[in-house]
């Protein structure tokens, strides 16, 4: 049985809500949960709440971890976090899962520590996902794939061309896209304008055929077309992206409640009602759960610092959906293939 640890000392609430979503996991997924944290609080909390018991399992972890605290100090200041708990356990089971609303910096460079890199993956790669116009999939994915969003900010054209493995590879598992096609976020579509770490991966994936289409460069006002089902970048720039395109949904909600509130504007805000809740569901980042940390031994989800019960939820399902759909392993044979093919060019 898949066993996903869950870090319940952040999110809303203080991680309430993280457990609240581990206890109805227990009741509704077929899967062993570890709950790490406080071990008197969340046996107090789970008094109070519906769970299956003997699939919910307490482990504690002494150590607060402050949302500033830098990653790299992480390891002396906070040793015993619910971070560092709760990766040891994931990498001690070999189909286990990790979940958490803490401190994205601090759970990648833990994460790298406890569960090690793929062998063909130098850098790893947070994957977050984003509403396109055009759909992807015989599901009919209206979600496309930008990675790197934080994990590694300062990227070669080597990292930049085994994140577009490791993206193709998770877009193909997860949306079942056959020859995902993938992007690289650029400032213009000519090459000649790129840094040069863009210039040279644009080449690099221009020579190489990985088992996925290579569409070219596109700028940030085309990634919402969704031309691309993967739009790959550094985690400085894919950061940037990311938050400006929540942003933009944040702001659309409140026009519309703006506009709610003029009278001669009502009858008309009634009249889109429905078009207006569609694109509430079709923006709300908890609905997504969280982000996958690519090119790890394990499948780890960073779910948003305040993310509810619902999120985690989700971050759960779509942990076991990796395990279940063996994208970790998918990760390392496409990363593996694109340097094999690139060490046999040279």
């Amino acid at each position: 049985m898949t066993t996903i640890v869950i870090d319940t000392c952040a999110g809303k609430d203080q991680g309430t809500e993280a457990l609240a979503a581990a206890a109805i996991a227990s009741l509704e997924l077929d899967v062993q949960l570890v709950v790490v944290g406080d071990e008197d609080k969340i046996t107090e909390a789970l008094l109070g709440m519906a769970h299956d018991a003997e699939r919910l399992r307490v482990v504690h972890a002494a150590d607060p971890l402050p949302v500033d605290l830098d990653p790299h100090l992480a390891d002396r200041q906070a040793p015993r976090s619910s971070v560092a708990v709760g990766l040891e356990l994931t990498a001690r089971e070999e189909d286990a899962i990790f979940v958490s609303a803490g401190p994205p910096g601090v759970i990648v460079s833990q994460a790298l520590r406890a569960l090690g890199r793929l062998p063909a993956v130098h850098r790893a790669a947070l994957a977050a996902v984003y509403p396109t116009l055009r759909h992807r999939g015989p599901n009919d994915d209206p979600f496309a794939l930008l990675l790197d969003v934080g994990a590694t900010i300062e990227c070669t054209s080597a990292h930049l061309v085994t994140f577009a493995a490791m993206g193709a590879a998770y877009a193909s598992k997860i949306s079942s896209v056959e020859r995902p096609r993938v992007g690289l976020l650029a400032n213009g579509p000519t090459a000649s304008a790129a840094p040069p770490r863009i210039r040279a991966a644009h080449a690099r994936l221009q020579d190489l055929h990985p088992g996925f289409e290579y569409i070219g460069l596109v700028r940030a006002d085309q990634v919402t077309h969704g031309d691309a089902d993967v739009i790959v970048t550094d985690g400085f720039s894919g950061d940037v992206l990311v938050r400006t395109l929540e942003g933009v949904a944040t702001t659309a909600e409140a026009l519309l409640r703006r506009a709610q509130e003029r009278f001669q504007w009502r009858l008309g805000m009634q009249m889109l009602e429905g078009g207006i809740a569609k694109l509430r569901e079709f923006t709300d980042w908890e609905s997504y759960g969280g982000a996958p940390l690519l090119g790890v031994d394990r499948p780890v989800i960073v779910t948003q610092a305040n993310s509810g019960r619902r999120a985690f939820v989700n971050a759960i399902r779509l942990g076991a959906k990796m395990q279940r759909l063996g994208v970790i392993e998918a990760v390392a044979a496409r990363a593996a293939a694109v340097v094999e093919e690139e060490e046999e060019a040279t």
